[in-house]
């Protein structure tokens, strides 16, 4: 810490960072527009002028701009002082004379960084009366509204766009006063992160185009805190809603998590909660009238429990029904995990099929099983942005961890960051690092069968088929095999002859045995080893155990080579990391009750003499079964099934199969945990109180379950599955508000209050529904945000993010990298796995072989199926994901819809030489499971040997598929 002065106030402080951030931090209102405490200074705006002085007796003292200049000890700065406050005054009135005066009208009008500073800056009166610039505005896609009178030129979105976020389809035109931020042509802007610059302008050239279609200004939305319900990485959002439908999704800055930014799936995949399809009312199919009868909320409860009929309980609580197997449920990965515990108690362990594939759940338990030993370390996406060497394996984290593809992508400059600071130059010098990094980057490995938006940071990529993949991941698992034997007889020797160490001979042994490994297997360990703080990635994309448990058994040497080396293991869906702890291994056999055996079970493959047969009654939980089945064979099973019940927030393709739907609610209308694939538990807080008749599923099934609150599910839990036992830091929403007798203000302060939407009709206001059971207020009459931290001990995150003179959102990023001053669970969430007790670590030869034995039947069928010469009854078939066609909740968004891409068969030139096909035509896939029909696309950067073909398709189809031209099949018919 260093001594400064400040305006005759003096202050410790922290040396690291410019003088602006300082002055944000200590809460001193400086105003800047070009500065972004993620993307750096850059000096461009002039806005943050203040006068330093060189000592106590200067008293003329000079400007300096504080966003680029370091703080040193001693140093002496004035913000009041005549001079820097007529700078800052005179700067910005320049910058508003080409700035329309239409902020009535304007979307971030209430919501405006340059409001902020206009105000802070105390220029009230406009003098300009000249003729202002026009500009043509463009479409950039379904997210953006552009609007470029508005522009001040800061270049913060060129910064975000193609510095940070490595987009080259949008840039700056133009020169001096001249100056266009656009693309060259109009069109939809491509990148995954184009949504921030909604929230990265300073004024209101992009704003939010969903938002648009309902706009309510900001201090009129409900706010509250949770998590976003799409993909695995458990990002923190701010849900904002008025009259009973969600408006706009914010970021919620998680500084372990997603930081600032939130990709376009989370900002904008919110549409199922408003969709005309949503579930309001139960309904009780009638076969003899051939419709559905609505149901009261009582009249579904009691049918429910008819159709169950429990028995008595027996002394644990549980229903002997239970044994009796008449009734099985399959659980969600979409869902919270208090409502997977109420339905597993209502049926039994036995009877609870976990709502994803058998060869998912099976690689779920891997990644827990490797956590919870302490093989590997889980790291955050913070950490994983720190790191300073990757290797990432088949798994296309730009699209199945969007966050996470970001944060490498800032892990990739670590190392220009690096030389920048060896050379006296701070790492937000952003201009001056860049300069000095050029095209040095961190090490980043990548092994795939085809390129990714990550390729071209990586310096060394291998593009090969999965069982060349898996020859190259055994040779690097064996070159750290052997360097940590190397390493473990090194020390034996030191502890035993310190004079005459054996190192020759095993020198010599590794210089003869890397002759044998490929260039770029010895290229990747040796970069892994180089470096302090090396992570692996890998996940379930390849949808393989066999490589997943590779994976793992590299990052367990790496780590006992290197003691602060991480992984990061992505998963699929929001909550599907708890499926695997829950499995049940009593007996030493794993069993894996996914979909696969569900569907076992009902066919009556296991036997004749099998209790399992024939179910009576069937309860699915938020899943739809027809993204991983085949229609004509999940149709056939559940006509096998006498009862279907359905808990759900859609009428999804299986819900239309259903005896008795109940209406459950949305992540907007809930609060509950979450696990994500960093393995953090999370929860988060309802906006909206259920509307209508939906309800949280655990709500409908407590009179059968005597679960009657999350407290109650959270105990159960706790005692069957000991390592979710932190969920119970979760159950008591009292302690939130210990010391002080007020709730959460739900809307920012303003003293106009709430605008008369329905004026025209009624002069009063409808009142809010508020959500029962939450901190939150549903008005601005409860403690503000700002000042939680000032005047009680409130441990959860504000509901808005407003405070005095600073109205806009941006106000929140002025506190830098380390904004999260409460350390609760509530704001933090609890990494469990980081709970368990460390156990000690098994020699290598025993983790291959447990692994081993636990991928045994994946890697028979690999071995059976895994030729590299392809035909045309035999091409191994790998699932291509997606960001806007992978997750089923964020698909009833219309603008993630929009830019979802025609589902296509991608394939290499010389593979579709092989098969004769030509690019564009219509291709017919017979799979090991189903068919379908795709057009071919060609990609000369993939694998030759495998193709290509959306994550949904590759599920249904299998690895494997007979590829046949339709032109080939039309001569066919004509022959027959």
């Amino acid at each position: 810490m260093v001594s400064i002065t400040i305006d005759n106030q003096a202050y410790r402080v922290s040396p690291n960072e410019n003088l602006l951030q300082t002055c944000l931090t200590l809460g001193l209102d400086l105003p800047y527009f070009c500065w972004h405490s993620e993307l750096g200074s850059v000096g461009a705006c002039r806005q943050c002028a203040v006068k330093q002085y060189q000592n106590d007796e200067d008293k003329v003292g000079r400007l300096v701009m504080a966003c680029m200049t370091p703080v040193c000890d001693g140093m002496v700065i004035s913000m009041q002082d005549t001079q820097s406050t007529q700078f800052r005054q005179t700067n910005i009135e320049a910058i508003m004379t080409q700035h329309p005066h239409d902020c009535p009208v304007c979307e971030e009008g209430g919501n405006c960084h340059l409001q902020d500073m206009t105000a802070i800056s105390g220029h009230i009166n406009r003098r300009y009366t000249g003729k202002k610039r026009t500009h043509l505005n463009q479409y950039l896609g379904p997210m953006l509204n552009h609007e470029m009178n508005r522009c001040i030129g800061c270049y913060r979105c060129v910064r975000f766009y193609r510095d940070y976020c490595g987009g080259d389809d949008f840039n700056v035109f133009g020169s001096k006063s001249h100056l266009y931020f656009g693309r060259a042509t109009h069109g939809a802007l491509e990148n995954s992160f184009s949504g921030n610059l909604a929230e990265v302008c300073p004024t209101g050239v992009f704003t939010d185009k969903p938002f648009s279609e309902h706009y309510i200004r900001k201090w009129d939305l409900q706010t509250a805190p949770t998590v976003c319900p799409h993909c695995s990485l458990g990002c923190n959002i701010t849900v904002s809603e008025r009259e009973r439908k969600v408006r706009r999704i914010t970021n919620r800055r998680h500084d372990e998590i997603n930081g600032h930014f939130l990709c376009n799936l989370g900002l904008f995949g919110y549409e199922h909660v408003n969709h005309s399809e949503r579930l309001d009312a139960p309904l009780l199919r009638n076969n003899a009238n051939k419709n559905s009868v609505i149901l009261t909320s009582n009249a579904a409860k009691q049918h429910l429990a008819k159709l169950l009929c429990p028995a008595d309980k027996d002394n644990q609580g549980g229903y002997l029904s239970q044994a009796t197997g008449k009734y099985i449920a399959i659980g969600s990965a979409r869902t919270q995990i208090e409502n997977n515990a109420a339905l597993m108690k209502l049926v039994g362990q036995d009877n609870f099929y976990l709502g994803v594939p058998d060869q998912q759940v099976q690689m779920l338990h891997m990644l827990c099983s490797a956590y919870q030993s302490n093989r590997v370390s889980p790291f955050s996406i913070k950490q994983a942005q720190a790191s300073d060497a990757v290797l990432i394996i088949d798994e296309d984290i730009s699209h199945t961890a969007p966050r996470l593809a970001l944060a490498i992508r800032q892990m990739s400059r670590n190392l220009g960051i690096n030389n920048a600071a060896k050379l006296g130059v701070p790492y937000w010098q952003d201009g001056p690092v860049r300069n000095i990094a050029q095209t040095s980057r961190s090490p980043l490995a990548i092994i795939a069968s085809d390129t990714c938006q990550l390729s071209n940071l990586a310096t060394e990529e291998v593009i090969i088929a999965p069982h060349e993949q898996m020859l190259l991941l055994q040779e690097i698992q064996d070159l750290l095999a052997h360097k940590l034997e190397e390493t473990q007889s090194l020390d034996e020797a030191k502890s035993l002859d310190t004079s005459n160490p054996p190192t020759d001979s095993t020198s010599d042994l590794d210089s003869e045995n890397s002759n044998s490994y490929p260039v770029s297997a010895q290229r990747i360990v040796d970069a892994l080893l180089t470096a302090d703080t090396p992570m692996v990635i890998s996940g379930l994309q390849s949808q393989d155990p066999a490589l997943l448990s590779v994976s793992l058994n590299i990052a367990s040497l790496l780590k006992r080579l290197k003691p602060h080396a991480g992984f990061y293991g992505v998963t699929k869906q929001v909550n599907d990391l708890h499926f695997g702890l829950l499995i049940k291994d009593e007996t030493g056999e794993t069993n894996y009750q996914g979909i696969d055996s569900f569907i076992t079970r009902v066919m009556g493959q296991e036997g004749e003499d099998s209790m399992h047969n024939a179910p009576d009654t069937l309860i699915i939980l938020e899943t739809d079964l027809y993204r991983y089945m085949e229609a004509e064979q999940l149709e056939a099973v559940l006509d096998a099934i006498e009862n279907i019940i359905v808990i759900d927030q859609m009428l999804t393709p299986t819900a239309q199969m259903a005896d008795l739907i109940l209406p459950s609610g949305s992540f907007a209308e809930s609060q509950g945990c979450y696990l994500s694939s960093e393995g953090r538990l999370q929860h988060g807080f309802a906006t909206i109180a259920g509307l209508n008749q939906r309800m949280m599923p655990w709500v409908w099934l407590a009179e059968l379950t005597d679960l009657s609150t999350p407290a109650d599910c959270h105990h159960w839990l706790s005692q069957h599955f000991p390592i979710l036992a932190p969920i119970e830091t979760f159950s008591e929403l009292a302690h939130i508000n210990l010391g002080s007798q007020f709730r959460i203000a739900g809307q920012p302060k303003r003293a106009s209050a709430r605008t008369a939407i329905h004026a025209v009709r009624d002069v009063k206001e409808q009142m809010p529904i508020s959500a029962s059971g939450t901190p939150f207020v549903q008005s601005m009459e409860g403690v503000e945000g700002f000042r939680q931290s000032q005047v009680q001990m409130i441990t959860v995150l504000p509901a808005n993010a407003w405070s005095p003179k600073w109205n806009s959102d941006q106000g929140a990023n002025r506190f830098g990298n380390s904004s999260n001053k409460s350390q609760s669970p509530w704001t933090l969430g609890i990494k469990i796995f980081s709970q368990v007790s460390p156990s000690s670590e098994p020699a290598y030869p025993d983790v291959l072989q447990t692994e081993q034995k636990n991928g045994q039947q994946t890697n028979v069928s690999r071995q059976e199926t895994n030729s590299s010469e392809p035909t045309s009854a035999s091409i191994r078939l790998m699932p291509s994901a997606n960001l806007y066609a992978d997750f089923e909740l964020a698909s009833y968004s219309s603008p993630i819809h929009s830019m979802s891409p025609e589902p296509c068969l991608k394939i290499h030139p010389v593979l579709a030489a092989s098969l004769k096909l030509t690019e564009g035509e219509q291709v017919q896939l017979q799979g090991e499971h189903g068919a379908a029909r795709l057009m071919c696309t060609f990609d000369k950067n993939m694998s030759p040997d495998v193709a290509l073909v959306p994550n949904l398709i590759f599920t249904l189809l299998g690895q494997r598929a007979k590829i046949i031209s339709l032109k080939e099949m039309g001569d066919h018919d004509d022959a027959l």
